[in-house]
């Protein structure tokens, strides 16, 4: 009996989450996750105990280091995707996996997969996070749950994305060690030149070029500009704030917090598009 499509893609995305399951990359990953949340929240404790001062703004500082941690985490779920993807080629087991259905049903599963666990990792963080951070600064100043909930939201959908961006480079890129330095690579270094080089020539004082103003829609500063949007508001608002912005996210001219997070899902449906065309032409024999 021949399968509906419906019934073929569950089958395809079921034998993807048994293939996730069955190894132990996914949760290998998780154990950074854990760390950073960790590490955000001794770093966020021990600026409040050694500068006095810091007390009055404990709350900004948990929700600027857990907005960093989550942008780190957000790398982790880029190169899980990317593994994920790659390893097919590496492993050759890209051939069995494309008898279950059609090359863009396996990508559409590797997607979904990527998205859930990167975005999984977000949540790790944004709920150990704060819950370390808390039972450490104990009655001190803490941010309030609404402002926790919606940087935590917006850091799962952030990590979720880069998920499937790193499948999209992944497929793109079919070595496993070339997918996940040019993945982790781009986000750690080469966007910070791209940036470098942009914003070269400005100075100061004055309003950016054009060109320093393309810096908010690289996609690590896309989603960087969404994360720390959150600890910039709960700071307050003038030009002060928004220098900081600028210098967290590393862009000139930044747009607001939801704008960015259409950049990101923009390159991310970029990037697919682009791997569906690219994996549905590639020979695997």
């Amino acid at each position: 009996m021949r399968l509906g499509a419906p019934h073929r893609w569950a089958a395809v995305l079921t034998a993807e989450v048994r293939r996730t399951l069955s190894v132990r990359l996914w949760w290998l990953l998780l154990i950074p996750a854990v760390l950073l949340a960790l590490a955000m929240s001794l770093f966020g404790s021990l600026i409040t105990l050694l500068v006095p001062a810091a007390t009055e703004t404990s709350a900004i500082l948990m929700l600027t280091g857990l907005a960093s941690a989550l942008s780190t985490t957000a790398i982790v779920g880029a190169a899980y995707g990317a593994l994920l993807a790659a390893g097919e080629y590496r492993h050759r087991t890209i051939t069995s996996a494309f008898l279950t259905g059609t090359r863009s049903q396996v990508l559409g599963a590797k997607l979904v997969v990527a998205a859930v666990v990167a975005g999984a990792y977000g949540l790790v963080v944004a709920l150990l996070g704060p819950l370390l951070g808390g039972t450490v600064l104990g009655g001190q100043q803490l941010p309030s749950w609404g402002q926790l909930a919606g940087l935590g939201a917006i850091g799962v959908l952030v990590c979720a994305l880069w998920g499937a961006l790193g499948v999209a480079v992944g497929t793109l890129v079919p070595n496993q060690a070339g997918a996940v330095t040019l993945t982790v690579g781009y986000l750690l270094v080469g966007e910070n030149l791209i940036a470098g080089a942009l914003r070269a020539g400005d100075s100061s004082f004055g309003d950016p070029s054009v060109f320093a103003r393309l810096t908010s829609f690289l996609p690590g500063n896309a989603g960087d500009l969404a994360l720390y949007e959150a600890p910039v508001s709960a700071a307050g608002a003038g030009a002060d704030v928004r220098t900081v912005l600028e210098f967290l996210a590393g862009v000139s001219a930044p747009p607001p917090g939801w704008v960015a997070l259409l950049v990101l899902a923009g390159w991310t449906v970029a990037g697919v598009a682009l791997a569906v065309v690219v994996g549905g032409r590639r020979d695997i024999t």
